[in-house]
């Protein structure tokens, strides 16, 4: 029954989520505030006794509900009680069926250890039995053999394959045999006589199945009879008969005779001895063999693949035949004759054949791995698991593509060391473990196992296997070995040093020829031929100019100095002067040494090839320094010594070449030598040092040859100025030459200097140009200030004077010094000193420019004019 009722309230009001004592009263009193409203007086006691009974009902409801709760509290301490006993009882069964369980387990175990010891123990009998059946029929047939009976083996041979197989296997054991029977009775001999001979009868039909099945192009006759062999002696003789027969070396083209091959190819390199020559292209015959070579082994594969059970291994014979006999037999001859001929014709000759071969081992390289190394590794996959699907080797669609398509990209790698062969296809393997090893050691002389190879490469890592195939290594060991006499224990280094001294002299013959007929002169005149071949028109600089301009223009790396062959002997360019220094000489220098550089980083092996290119590069600097620019530019300082001669502004030709040698030298060094050497620090260390070195004492040469010069120069003006006759500013009033013209050492001065203006316009940089211009300016202004202080000036001297600073004073505004302009324009005011009437005279000197002058310097002046004495002028200034 619900409480709810018994106070008069909605059926669930004790169970609803909320409880408000005072809507509880308000609920149970209703009744009597309704009533109460009524009555205007409050009556309590209503309230009272409905209280009183709410509160009974409500203590009688507590009670009940304390029983119900004990009630509960009893029966669920009854049944946890049950429960724990139930627990207890299903966990004594569980522990009961793990034990159960644990007893089957060890009784199973124990049943399948004593299962597989009776396995193996009747594997071992089965092993046994068949051992003890092969022995068996072995000493059969060693019998019937010895009695000269081949029945069963001629039986076997009709079998078609598998019974040619069966005797392969069947004789290489028989002939293990008797090789081991070494004192066998003499009732034996006859069977090993048998033996050997049905051996050797079986080889020959073998082969001679082999021949006629390769003459026919019939594929799977030819790996029947392959396969045989491989079985029966490893396959050697098969793999001689393939090789001794393909038409690769039984054409007409490799069956010429060498000598005549070599030569008619060898006439067509033009040049190849002459250093003013570019390298000529590879030999073409050479070329042409090794283009043959690479169709001939991207062919073959289809054929080796389906044909040898290891095709790996006749790809190396094969390989080897063409290096070390087709391919080095015509390297001998054509590197003869071209050593016969000169070093340089065998240094290149050497160098692009090798660039050549190089180039062929990598596409061969290309191909195995992308071609061989892949169907390799699925036929031994294959023949782990024992299903090898038919033409399972054949060459993919892509793979008889021509040469040009595979990637020459240089690889130095060092493949993964190959191990053992893994042997001929041997299905019996219940021969004794001697003859198994003996079988073992005989393949594994016969070949590179492609089995272990292949578990190196899976072995390594994806980077380092990236473009790495199992020819990779041998391929290069036979390119090494072509090229190894030439190149191994400095043989080429030696070579190279010896062309390269050789063209160096070449080169710089006719300097060295014009300076030692020079000195065969008398020592006055002893450098008056240095210049003996240089013209004076400006279209000589231009022409030295375009040569210079075009020689560092043609800088654009190894090989390419130049840019053309013409004028590269040695001898002079147009405009420049004989037996002195010269941008052609230079160049061919330069051109001679990036060729030699060229050659050097293709031969040398990297880790040699920074120390090569170091030491052939010392050799251009001792030889571009000691043996030509500073003997070269002594020569020009020493012809600066006789103050007497008019200095040969040509010189300045000489400064302008030395100065394009030395940025030639640089842009050198920067292209064609530091990307071989950069990687290595103290040999880049080293030869930027030599370098610097080598352009440091070439510019301070300069430096002396400018300044010496430059005193030339001055001390030749100061000549001309000497001779300034005394009447020549004192002329009669009818010469009318000295008043257009100025005096003659005025001339010959000002032309002289128009004349080191023009050439060093066209020889010298602007900031060199400005230096030198302004010594000479300088010196010209101090030199002028002294002359005109020594000459008496009349009044149509005067004006003669002023012709002379006009001149002057043009010759050196067309320098384009601004300071030299200034300097000059007061000289031109200094001369007005003569000109003007005496009253005059003080304004000029008190007013005008001349006020900044010392008051000494202008008196000596006022003192030259040759009526001061006489109007009392000194005074008058004084």
């Amino acid at each position: 029954m619900d409480p709810s009722r018994a106070f008069g309230l909605p059926e669930g009001y004790f169970v609803q989520p909320g409880f408000s004592a005072d809507e509880f009263i308000e609920q149970i009193s209703q009744g009597d505030l309704e009533f109460a409203k009524k009555s205007a007086i409050f009556e309590p006691k209503p309230f009272v006794r409905t209280f009183e009974r709410a509160l009974q009902k409500l203590i009688d409801a507590q009670d009940e509900l304390g029983a119900n709760i004990s009630s509960l509290e009893r029966s669920t301490k009854s049944y946890s009680e049950d429960h724990r006993k139930k627990m207890t009882r299903l966990k004594q069964t569980f522990a009961t069926v793990g034990s159960s369980f644990e007893r089957l387990e060890t009784q199973i175990s124990e049943v399948s250890s004593n299962t597989i010891r009776i396995g193996e123990q009747l594997d071992t009998v089965a092993k046994e039995k068949d051992r003890a059946g092969a022995i068996k029929e072995l000493v059969e047939f060693y019998a019937e053999l010895n009695e000269g009976n081949t029945a069963r083996l001629d039986e076997l041979l009709d079998g078609g394959s598998e019974g040619m197989m069966k005797v392969a296997h069947t004789l290489r054991r028989l002939n293990t045999i008797v090789v081991d029977n070494q004192y066998s009775a003499p009732t034996d001999t006859a069977a090993k006589r048998q033996i050997e001979k049905y051996s050797e009868d079986f080889e020959k039909t073998m082969l001679r199945s082999f021949e006629a099945a390769y003459r026919d192009s019939d594929i799977h006759n030819m790996s029947i009879a392959a396969r045989t062999l491989d079985a029966f002696n490893g396959g050697v003789s098969v793999v001689k008969a393939y090789i001794n027969q393909h038409p690769f070396f039984l054409s007409s083209m490799i069956s010429q005779s060498q000598d005549s091959i070599a030569e008619a190819s060898y006439q067509s390199m033009e040049g190849i001895s002459d250093i003013t020559h570019l390298p000529p292209p590879p030999d073409r015959w050479l070329a042409q063999l090794f283009a043959d070579t690479r169709d001939m082994m991207f062919k073959d594969w289809a054929v080796i693949s389906k044909v040898f059970p290891r095709p790996i291994d006749v790809m190396q014979q094969l390989l080897k035949r063409v290096f070390e006999q087709t391919i080095q037999s015509y390297l001998e001859t054509l590197l003869g004759r071209a050593d016969r001929q000169s070093k340089l014709a065998f240094l290149r000759v050497l160098s692009s054949s090798h660039l050549e071969t190089r180039k062929l081992v990598e596409d061969l390289q290309r191909f195995d791995a992308e071609t061989v190394t892949p169907a390799v590794m699925v036929l031994e996959s294959t023949r782990r698991s024992g299903n090898m699907p038919q033409g399972l080797l054949d060459m993919p669609n892509n793979a008889q593509t021509s040469s040009a398509q595979f990637s020459r990209s240089r690889s130095k790698k060092t493949p993964a060391k190959q191990g053992d062969n893994n042997g001929a296809i041997d299905d019996d393997d219940d021969m004794d473990d001697e003859v198994a090893a003996r079988d073992r050691l005989g393949e594994a002389r016969s070949g590179v196992s492609s089995a272990v190879a292949i578990a190196a490469l899976i072995g390594r890592s994806e980077g380092d296997n990236a473009g790495v195939g199992l020819l990779h290594g041998f391929l290069n060991r036979c390119c090494d070995d072509l090229f190894e006499s030439y190149i191994a224990g400095g043989n080429y280094m030696s070579a190279e040093q010896a062309h390269l001294k050789e063209a160096f002299r070449h080169a710089l013959a006719p300097f060295l020829r014009a300076r030692a007929e020079r000195q065969t002169t008398t020592r006055g005149n002893a450098l008056l031929g240095m210049f003996s071949n240089i013209t004076k028109d400006n279209s000589a600089s231009q022409a030295n100019s375009s040569v210079a301009s075009s020689g560092a223009a043609g800088l654009g790396g190894i090989g390419g100095i130049g840019g053309s062959s013409t004028n590269l002997a040695g001898g002079q360019a147009a405009g420049e002067p004989e037996g002195t220094v010269t941008t052609a000489a230079a160049r061919t220098l330069l051109q001679v040494h990036a060729e030699a550089i060229a050659r050097a980083v293709e031969l040398e092996n990297d880790n040699l090839s920074a120390g090569s290119v170091a030491r052939l590069t010392s050799l251009l600097t001792a030889t571009l320094g000691d043996d030509y620019m500073f003997p070269a530019l002594e020569d020009v300082m020493e012809s600066l010594q006789d103050l007497r001669q008019e200095p040969d502004l040509r010189i300045f030709s000489v400064i302008r070449t030395a100065n394009i040698i030395v940025r030639l030298v640089q842009i050198h060094f920067q292209r064609a030598l530091v990307p071989f050497v950069g990687t290595s620090s103290y040999i880049y260390r080293d030869m930027v040092a030599e370098k610097n070195q080598l352009m440091s004492r070439v510019e301070m040469s300069l430096n002396l040859i400018s300044n010496k010069l430059i005193g030339a120069c001055t001390q030749w003006i100061t000549g001309i100025l000497n001779k300034q006759r005394k009447n020549d500013f004192r002329p009669a009033d009818d010469d009318f030459t000295a008043f257009e013209m100025g005096t003659q050492p005025c001339r010959q001065c000002t032309d002289y200097l128009y004349r080191v203006r023009q050439a060093c316009q066209q020889n010298l940089g602007v900031e060199n140009r400005e230096r030198i211009l302004t010594d000479v300016g300088i010196a010209l202004h101090r030199m002028l200030m002294e002359h005109f202080r020594k000459y008496v000036v009349s009044v149509a001297g005067g004006l003669v004077l002023v012709k002379d600073m006009s001149k002057y004073r043009e010759a050196i505004g067309s320098f384009g010094i601004p300071a030299l302009v200034e300097k000059f324009s007061i000289l031109q005011d200094i001369s007005n000193i003569f000109v003007v009437q005496p009253a005059s005279l003080k304004s000029l000197l008190d007013e005008g420019p001349l006020a900044r002058l010392d008051r000494a310097t202008l008196q000596a002046f006022v003192q030259m004019r040759e009526d001061s004495k006489t109007s009392g002028l000194v005074r008058q200034f004084m």
